[in-house]
Parts: C-alpha cells; sequence; structure tokens
C-alpha cells in the first residue's frame, strides 16, 4: 500500500510541475518587433501599474441617453486584445460607437497582436479609427517612436494619434516629462499635427496640470463612477471624456472602455484627414 501511495505522489508531482519545464524562453533579436498580446499593468498596486481614476462615492456608471449623456454629444470605445474576437459588423450597427482607438504598441517592442485585424475591420465597417501607443516612461522615447512608426501606417488613420500616459514607471518626475515630451515632438513631426494624450484624472492633476508644454494638446480624460464631467485642477479644458470601463457594446463579448465628446468638441478636432 505504502509503494502505491508513494507510486501516486511521484506522478502527481509530475502532472504539476512538468508544465514548468515545458516553457522556453525564445531570444529576442535586436530590433525585431514582436507580435504579442502586450501586457497592459494589472496586478499589484506599484509605481508600473496603471490606476484608474474612480469617484470617492459608489455612484453608478452613467447610462447613455440619461443624466449627462442627453443630447449630441458622440460617443466611442478603445479596445485592444482584452476584447478578444470582435464582430465589427455588429459593433458598427451599434449608435453608441463613433469612433474607436485601436491600442497598437507599447513600449519599444510589443505590438498588440489583434491591432491589425481590429484597425482593418473598423475601417472596413465604416467606423472612423485610430491608433494608440501604451507609453513606458522608463524606456527611452527614440525606442518607442521606433515601433510605433513601424507599426502604425499613418496614411490609414482616420484619427490623430493618441498616447497613453497613465504610468510613471518608476522613474524621476524629471525622467518622465523629458522622455514623453521628446516622444510627443516625434509624433508630432511625422504626423505634422499634435497627438491626442490620454490620462487619468488624478494623473493630470498630479503630472500634467504645472506644465505649460501640454497646453496646446488635446486630451481624453478617464474618470468612472461619476455622473459628473470631471474637473481638472487647473481648469483647462479637454475634448474627450472616458466616463466607464465597464461598458457594453454589440459585437464585443465582456466590457470595453467607453467615451465620449465633451462641450461643444467635435469629431473633427481629432480627425487627421
Amino acid at each position: 500500500m505504502k509503494h502505491i501511495t508513494r507510486v501516486l505522489f511521484i506522478l502527481l508531482s509530475l502532472c504539476v510541475v512538468s508544465p514548468v519545464f515545458a516553457i522556453k524562453k525564445k531570444k529576442i533579436k535586436k530590433g525585431e518587433v514582436v507580435m504579442v498580446a502586450a501586457p497592459e499593468p494589472d496586478g499589484p498596486a506599484s509605481s508600473y501599474q496603471a490606476t484608474p481614476d474612480i469617484a470617492a462615492s459608489k455612484a453608478k456608471q452613467p447610462v447613455i441617453g440619461k443624466m449627462e449623456f442627453e443630447g449630441d454629444h458622440l460617443h466611442g470605445i478603445d479596445v485592444s486584445h482584452y476584447q478578444g474576437r470582435i464582430d465589427w459588423r455588429a459593433v458598427a450597427k451599434d449608435k453608441n460607437v463613433g469612433y474607436v482607438y485601436i491600442k497598437a504598441t507599447e513600449s519599444n517592442y510589443m505590438v498588440d497582436d489583434t491591432y491589425e485585424y481590429n484597425f482593418a475591420e473598423a475601417r472596413k465597417n465604416g467606423i472612423k479609427a485610430g491608433s494608440y501607443h501604451f507609453f513606458r516612461p522608463g524606456v527611452s522615447a527614440a525606442g518607442q517612436f521606433a515601433i510605433f512608426k513601424r507599426v502604425i501606417d499613418k496614411r490609414k488613420q482616420d484619427l490623430l494619434p493618441l498616447i497613453d500616459v497613465e504610468v510613471t514607471g518608476g522613474v524621476p518626475v524629471e525622467t518622465l516629462h523629458a522622455r514623453l515630451q521628446e516622444f510627443l515632438r516625434l509624433v508630432t513631426e511625422e504626423y505634422g499635427r499634435r497627438p491626442v494624450i490620454y490620462t487619468g484624472r488624478n494623473f493630470y492633476n498630479k503630472y500634467f496640470a504645472g506644465y505649460s508644454f501640454y497646453k496646446p494638446f488635446l486630451f481624453m480624460i478617464a474618470m468612472y463612477n461619476t455622473a459628473e464631467q470631471p474637473y481638472l485642477s487647473n481648469g483647462n479644458d479637454y475634448v474627450i471624456w472616458q466616463y466607464s470601463c465597464k461598458g457594453h457594446i454589440n459585437g464585443i463579448r465582456g466590457e470595453v472602455d467607453q467615451s465620449r465628446f465633451v462641450g461643444r468638441h467635435t469629431l473633427s478636432e481629432i480627425m487627421y484627414k
């Protein structure tokens, strides 16, 4: 009986351990673009984690057509590999989708593996589409711009590029701004127009509000669980409010980020062509 028990224990141990030894590391050549499901920050809170702004009160997510959403404000979404395979024909029929930003790149080597499909299908079905880059302050601006330029075909863009800035990467504030400003200059030179900057309300107030360099840029500000449009500490205006990370849209399984234009701002302001 002891012999049988010992054999069973060994077999069970192999079942648990063997997958670990089956994993092989793939060497990446210098300059190679790797198609991966780029890992946006999650897990334990740290300086590397993106922390979406949530109102202190437990207000319900705003409902389109009610509260502050009555009127002609155009709504849109942003997507990445987290949404899986999207049925863009169904999405295009949803009246709550007037534009879409699609994740393309992150850092200096990661490419979202759903980008090409999402971008092509969104445009094929008549949705105004733009591309976004997740900015990593711990990585050089030149390196991030290189992959951004290589992956994103500016000739096909309907919307201005969007730069997602929501983590510090643990670098000093001076480094964050130096690299971000260099990256924004490179993108502006490439496109002939300034890109849109995406960030959370709290991140904006802490890292953007006191810097005049960013005043000419258009911003998309994220803040959830509030029916009231977020107010920025320096009183600056912005064009788009990302009001929910728990939206439901036809053609997309699970939840998706939703946003809308604010005030008198319209789609024409972020159109690239």
